[in-house]
């Protein structure tokens, strides 16, 4: 849906690496350190010299958080590619996620990696230049507090690549204005190879550590990064960088336990507080309204959405509507899960039964008792909570358990199942607590973008697909390891002849 101006034009940028020619002797710009950040780039960097520049950057870095990835396609890949959901809405190219048939043709595989790109753009804009504006009115502490912010955004943005698609190119630096006079020097450096996996990681680790170093220590407004969100996907990371056998597990218990442990933040007495809106939907059409509890204490990071005109929430509308039929239709096997764990709190609050009669109708489901996925509800100024309180306490339960205390994971899962009314977990012993917590995982983020990934950290995504109950069964059976990457996109392919294709594509 971007302007395929703009996308050709950035398919050509985004591949840019570092200016090391014109700065051998100093140190390599892959080190985010507060020496290197001091460096200008030449003529570019008289493009920001004011501290009002340096918040439009920041501002417009942070914008790309309401992005199509982050109100759509993230909830497609995770939820709808994985047993939670499958298409509903009919587009092959949203079919092939749903039956694990992607091609690299597919306009998801482009867009998103367009979209995660323009981001890391904005970041590294930030971290190349801002660094010289030396206008007094940008104090030290704010500067510092920008670059932390951007860092993060550069790291959360390689985390999503390295996950979805593997080995990506690297790209730290800004792009510099493009002359007839450099065009030689610079073409080359248009279009590098990827990076390892192993590398990337080492960039997200370093650029999360600087930002944990610099951003805010807390904020009362939630659209905001502040190190318990640098903490908690520091755990995540170390969860999943490593693979399952070699995890580093007293590090993913190190930074969740931070976030676990600071009192400003803490679970909200019922499950439904987290979404609830003050009106419900009638007669199909989702109502216009905050979140009653926006910015609540179990909120560590939600994208603050307040009107069409500035920055609106259209994601609800790709979800639930009677106007057509939705994305992420919810799947039998979900729904029969939620019901036999008798987990009716969590399974009602995250899908909506509803009739759509004379509309259309659906292989799986009646018209008269149709299921949306329930967790977005309300349209252009309903914040999305994009990360919150309970992921981290379920990371911590997955370090404890894996370091021989699976007494004190029981504890942390069990705070989770008394908020949604269930009994304490019977897990007693370690392979017991990681499905329990696998589960609980599922339960208590469904229609939150996160099945899919979690799945691939523990290295059960396609055992799980392969145990599901209803149709999304045969695609599990019939998936291959190498289909647990997207393919690197055609397109980026046709531009970049440096780019190898993902195996099995």
């Amino acid at each position: 849906m971007k302007n395929i101006v703009n996308y050709l034009v950035y398919g050509c940028l985004l591949s840019m690496c570092l200016l090391a020619c014109d700065f051998l002797d100093e140190k390599p710009y892959s080190e985010l350190t507060n020496e290197n950040l001091e460096v200008g780039f030449g003529k570019d960097s008289v493009k920001y010299t004011t501290a009002v520049q340096a918040e439009q950057l920041i501002n417009g870095a942070y914008s790309d958080f309401a992005s199509e990835f982050w109100q759509l396609d993230l909830y497609i890949m995770n939820d709808a590619q994985a047993d939670n959901a499958y298409a509903g809405e009919s587009k092959d190219q949203t079919v092939q996620i749903d039956q694990l048939r992607l091609i690299s043709t597919n306009g998801n595989v482009s867009r998103d990696w367009n979209y995660i790109y323009t981001h890391i753009s904005k970041a590294n804009t930030i971290l190349t230049y801002v660094p010289a504006i030396a206008d007094p009115a940008l104090t030290e502490t704010r500067k510092n507090e920008i670059l932390g912010e951007a860092a993060f955004m550069r790291a959360i943005c390689y985390f999503n690549l390295v996950r979805i698609y593997g080995s990506v190119p690297m790209i730290l630096q800004a792009i510099p204005e493009i002359s007839m006079e450099n065009l030689e020097e610079v073409y080359p450096l248009l279009y590098p190879a990827q990076s390892s996996v192993e590398d990337i990681y080492a960039q997200i680790v370093k650029d999360l550590e600087y930002a944990q170093a610099n951003v805010a220590d807390y904020s009362a407004f939630k659209f905001k990064i502040t190190k318990a969100f640098a903490n908690l996907l520091l755990a995540e990371v170390y969860a999943t960088k490593d693979g399952v056998e070699k995890t580093d597990w007293t590090s993913v218990k190190k930074y969740a336990e931070k976030v676990v442990n600071d009192g400003r933040y803490g679970l909200l007495p019922h499950y439904n507080d987290v979404f609830a809106v003050a009106n419900p939907l009638e007669k199909g059409i989702l109502p216009y309204l905050d979140l009653l509890n926006e910015n609540s204490k179990e909120s560590i990071f939600e994208v603050d959405y307040n009107s069409w005109t500035t920055l609106g929430n259209w994601a609800g509308q790709m979800f639930v509507g009677i106007d057509w039929k939705k994305f992420n239709t919810p799947s039998h096997d979900l729904y029969d899960a939620f019901t036999r764990e008798g987990d009716l709190v969590r399974r009602d609050a995250s899908i909506l039964l509803y009739d759509v009669s004379g509309k259309w109708t659906d292989t799986y489901w009646p018209s008269s008792a149709y299921p949306y996925s329930w967790k977005i509800r309300a349209q252009e100024k309903n914040n999305i909570v994009l990360y919150r309180l309970p992921e981290a306490i379920l990371l911590l339960a997955d370090a404890e358990n894996e370091l021989g205390n699976t007494a004190k994971a029981a504890q942390l899962v069990n705070q989770i199942r008394t908020r949604a009314g269930l009994p304490n977990t019977t897990a007693a012993i370690k392979e017991d607590m990681r499905l329990a917590i696998e589960n609980e995982h599922r339960f208590e983020f469904a229609f939150e973008g996160k099945r899919w990934m979690d799945l691939k950290r523990r290295g059960r995504f396609i055992q799980a697909m392969r145990a599901c109950t209803d149709h999304q069964r045969e695609y599990g059976l019939a998936m291959k390891e190498t289909q647990l990457l997207w393919p690197i996109p055609q397109s980026e392919l046709d531009l970049n002849r440096n780019l190898k294709q993902n195996p099995g594509y």
